[in-house]
C-alpha cells in the first residue's frame, strides 16, 4: 500500500469537506446529526490556501486529509473514510502530521478530538488537557495535546 500526502489545493474544498463528514459518520452519528454539524466542519478555499492542509492518498485514491493550523498550533482537522480506518493510514498519517508541525518550528499541538478518536490519539503519545463545550454537538470534547 503506497500511502501520500500531497499538499490540498483549494478547488479541493468541497471534496475535503464531504471527507469530514463521511468519516464523522463512521461513529455512527445520525444524517441529522451530520447535518447539523455540516457547517462547523466545512473546508473554505481560503483556508487551504493559509494553512498546512494535505490529502491523504492510498495507491492514489483520495481517502482523507489534515489540516494543521499554525497560529493557533492546533490540529484542526484529522479524517479518514471508513474503508482505511484500522489499516495503518491513520498512524502514518499522524507521524506526517508531526513531521509538517516540526518544519512548521511547532513543537506542541492541541487537538479537539471527537470522543471517539480520543484513544487514537492517545496512543500516539496524545495527552488529555481538558475539555472544550461544543455548541453544534451539545456535548463537551476532550481538549489533548501532542509533543512533536
Amino acid at each position: 500500500m503506497k500511502i501520500e500526502f500531497p499538499k490540498a489545493t483549494p478547488d479541493q474544498a468541497s471534496i475535503l469537506s464531504d471527507i469530514a463528514i463521511e468519516s464523522k459518520g463512521h461513529w455512527g452519528y445520525s444524517r441529522a446529526l451530520l447535518d447539523l454539524w455540516r457547517k462547523d466542519l466545512r473546508v473554505e478555499e481560503a483556508y487551504i490556501a493559509k494553512e498546512c492542509v494535505r490529502t491523504i492518498l492510498v495507491d492514489g485514491e483520495l481517502v482523507g486529509f489534515f489540516a494543521i493550523n499554525s497560529e493557533d498550533r492546533e490540529l484542526d482537522h484529522f479524517w479518514l473514510l471508513s474503508k482505511v480506518i484500522g489499516k495503518g493510514v491513520g498512524k502514518r498519517a499522524f507521524q506526517k502530521v508531526k513531521e509538517d508541525c516540526a518544519e512548521l518550528g511547532i513543537d506542541a499541538f492541541t487537538i479537539v478530538s471527537d470522543p471517539n478518536a480520543e484513544g487514537f490519539y492517545l496512543s500516539r503519545g496524545a495527552v488529555r488537557v481538558g475539555e472544550v463545550e461544543s455548541v453544534p454537538q451539545n456535548r463537551m470534547l476532550p481538549k489533548l495535546r501532542c509533543r512533536v
